[in-house]
């Protein structure tokens, strides 16, 4: 997995909406989270994992072992998109158009063919079709990012998110909402990393 990288010697990140605490959604039988009174069903998750999907662990940037569960890092991905665009809205230049964020896409995967994208996934037990989907969040992210001139501090990206002022809930089927990283955290397992991707940035990411 990977972050996206902003620059060529730093790591950065993955609406009206703002984060704040968690609250439970179980009493909404089929939700799995609610972002700025958008609701995002346990069918919109499951759709993208296959019977094989499990917890698995990568190793992160730092080398350190990180736990990812499949099913919480589908429903972070799927909040994150709505997060970013929705801060891109506010921002000059609005939500990008189809074709810039294609060319963002091809910058983050250079050369990566689609076949190759998307086994990154379905060794995972994610579906071929999340390859796509985390990598247009991957390119959401990045032009926010590079609008709200990042380097290696995330905090204004978060800030941005957060100044939305609205609301996520996620069920705690899923886990919990991590304001600070903009994830859902799943115990008892280590959760998933902040601003993690799966799919690689480069051709060579793809041995083994």
């Amino acid at each position: 997995m990977r972050v996206t990288k902003l620059t060529a010697a730093a790591a950065v990140l993955s609406a009206a909406v703002a984060v704040v605490g968690l609250t439970g959604c179980d009493t909404k039988i089929g939700t799995a989270a609610i972002v700025g009174g958008h609701r995002i069903s346990d069918s919109d998750v499951s759709q993208y994992l296959t019977a094989a999907s499990k917890p698995f662990s990568v190793q992160s940037q730092g080398g350190a072992p990180e736990s990812i569960v499949p099913r919480s890092y589908t429903l972070t991905i799927l909040i994150q998109s709505r997060l970013f665009s929705a801060a891109l809205a506010k921002t000059k230049g609005g939500v990008p158009s189809e074709g810039d964020l294609s060319g963002v896409e091809g910058q983050l995967t250079q050369g990566a063919s689609e076949q190759q994208q998307q086994q990154q996934y379905t060794k995972y037990g994610f579906e071929a079709s999340f390859a796509a989907v985390d990598l247009r969040n991957s390119a959401l992210e990045q032009v926010l990012a590079q609008r709200l001139g990042l380097t290696n501090d995330i905090t204004p990206l978060l800030n941005a998110v957060r100044k939305l002022h609205a609301g996520i809930s996620v069920s705690a089927r899923y886990g919990v909402w991590n304001a600070k990283s903009l994830s859902v955290d799943s115990a008892p397992n280590d959760g998933v990393p902040s601003f993690i991707r799966l799919h690689p940035t480069a051709p060579d990411a793809l041995a083994g």
